[in-house]
């Protein structure tokens, strides 16, 4: 039986690098649970635990690839998405929460809508179009991505989850599809290179290059890409989503005005950050 309290501080201690000791503490409760099956209310009042030799050892483990940098998420295989249990790995971006905020807002919009077509592109491990699906079983949804093993991750998520979406491998900056959606969204890279230096190496030196950055000189490169393709393939009354980098918020506005775009709204997530934009065609 090992002592809770001495469990926790010793993790924090070898985290102590890269985590504070809250942040250690949450990630031991996760890997308790998700790796091994407690439940985190039993964890929270007991005063011991009784681990194995080997889970010591698998604990030992993951805490050394943690001390590189290794996100959590990619050492179990797996997050937690809109209620969804989605496979992730290095070549896909790890779902946020502020993602969770933008499927939402696209609920909301959506919801008293029947048999809609969705389009999610830069989809990655499809968490977009898999959450929009789960909720709307009747919608066609479709998701795009340049990365084949992005693709591969998505689809496995769609079998696994027996959600049926279509998963397509197109480049959003030179798609020639012509095939109409009455929903375009995307969760494109937004991020300057030059913001590479002020980010945390857990997402720097793991997480795919290809999912998060963009020229310097044309960060709205994705954005205004994705809004020209949805001038000519959005049905009427189609709507248009963007998570947003909050400092080319209004920039991105002014863009998808300009291309015809109404009621363009700018949306602030539960962190006060403007982080998602809607826009209406027609």
């Amino acid at each position: 039986m090992q002592d809770f309290k001495e469990l926790t501080a010793g993790w924090a201690d070898k985290l102590a690098d890269l985590y504070s000791e809250r942040e250690a503490r949450n990630i031991l409760l996760l890997a308790l649970e998700d790796v091994f099956g407690f439940t985190r209310s039993n964890l929270l009042v007991s005063k011991g635990i009784d681990l194995s030799e080997k889970q010591l050892e698998e604990l030992t483990e993951i805490a050394s690839r943690l001390k590189t940098g290794e996100p959590y998420q990619y050492i179990v295989g797996f997050t937690y998405f809109d209620d969804l249990k989605l496979k992730v790995a290095p070549g896909v971006l790890i779902p946020r929460p502020e993602t969770e905020e933008l499927v939402s807002w696209v609920q909301e919009t959506v919801q008293h809508r029947e048999n809609l077509k969705v389009h999610d592109w830069c989809t990655g491990s499809g968490c977009i179009a898999l959450a929009l699906k789960n909720r709307n079983p009747g919608f066609e949804v479709k998701g795009f991505d340049v990365s084949p093993e992005a693709l591969e991750i998505a689809r496995l998520n769609g079998k696994e989850l027996n959600l049926e979406v279509e998963f397509q491998i197109d480049d959003a900056l030179n798609s020639e599809s012509k095939e109409k959606a009455d929903v375009i969204i995307s969760n494109p890279p937004y991020i300057p290179w030059k913001e590479k230096e002020e980010m945390h190496e857990n997402v720097t030196e793991f997480e795919p290059d290809l999912a998060l950055f963009v020229p310097d000189e044309n960060p709205l490169l994705f954005y205004r890409a994705i809004a020209e393709y949805a001038v000519s393939n959005l049905a009427d009354q189609g709507c248009l989503f963007f998570e947003l980098h909050e400092n080319y918020a209004f920039e991105t506005k002014a863009m998808v005005e300009e291309l015809g775009f109404t009621s363009v709204e700018i949306k602030e997530d539960l962190q006060g950050k403007k982080r998602m934009l809607k826009a209406s065609w027609k």
